[in-house]
């Protein structure tokens, strides 16, 4: 079972050295994301307790707003699918997964990579050979017909795999995943409206993950409004 102690990204950068925090205040954009992408990486490897190695993808050129939206309900539903397959009465935050997502830009446009780790395991039964082909149907049957929620019409794809257990090949996955973060802003090669760390999805911190009850049979369980998400004319409301 996954231990409850574990530290967020934030908490592990906290509790670094002194000299190691003034490293990453450096004034280079590409030695900061590089030592960031370090510090994420040896998270990941160590600290973080993922189950899966995932990519999403939605056609060519999504728009973010659409995309991050279309991956809050995912996140909601697998969870709620993962409560409906468990022996919970209701899934508590520590029972709801964790979900730690990177954007990369090159090729199709943006598309997604990132690490999720299940804090409730679902019951197979006789149905599923594994928690991969658990997963594989959740994430197959949740997202079918939700192309029609992208503007460019999608198409949506995803793949995911098992952590495994050789360090090399998770070694490979979380690089692979962060490829475009050892670059900056002020680079050539980056696009500066493309912040990578900016638009990272940290579930538990960015989707402020709330219990789920178990729905009754006449009750529909909705899917709550994403919590960062900037609608039209918010910052007039803010200001007025």
């Amino acid at each position: 079972m996954v231990k409850d102690n574990i530290l967020s990204f934030e908490d592990y950068v906290a509790h670094q050295s002194p000299s190691m925090k003034r490293a990453m205040g450096t004034g280079s954009s590409y030695k900061q994301n590089h030592l960031i992408r370090q510090h994420l990486t040896d998270w990941l490897l160590n600290k973080f307790p993922w189950d899966f190695w995932v990519t999403f993808t939605f056609g060519f050129d999504p728009d973010l707003d659409e995309v991050l939206d279309l991956l809050h309900d995912l996140h909601h539903r697998v969870d709620t699918r993962l409560l409906k397959h468990s022996d919970l009465p209701m899934m508590n935050v520590k029972d709801r997964s964790k979900w730690i997502l990177f954007p990369e830009y090159k090729g199709r446009g943006l598309h997604y990579h990132g690490f999720l780790q299940l804090n409730t395991r679902p019951n197979l039964g006789n149905a599923y050979r594994s928690e991969w082909h658990w997963m594989d149907a959740a994430l197959r049957n949740i997202l079918e017909g939700w192309e029609h929620r992208l503007s460019n019409g999608g198409p949506i794809t995803h793949e995911h795999y098992d952590r495994g257990w050789r360090t090399r090949d998770m070694l490979k996955m979380i690089l692979y995943s962060m490829k475009e973060y050892g670059k900056g802003a002020s680079h050539f090669d980056q696009n500066p409206s493309q912040d990578r760390f900016a638009y990272t999805v940290v579930s538990w911190t960015d989707w402020k993950i709330s219990p789920i009850k178990r729905r009754s049979r006449n009750r529909k369980n909705e899917t709550p409004v994403r919590p960062d998400k900037v609608f039209e004319h918010s910052l007039e409301t803010f200001f007025n």
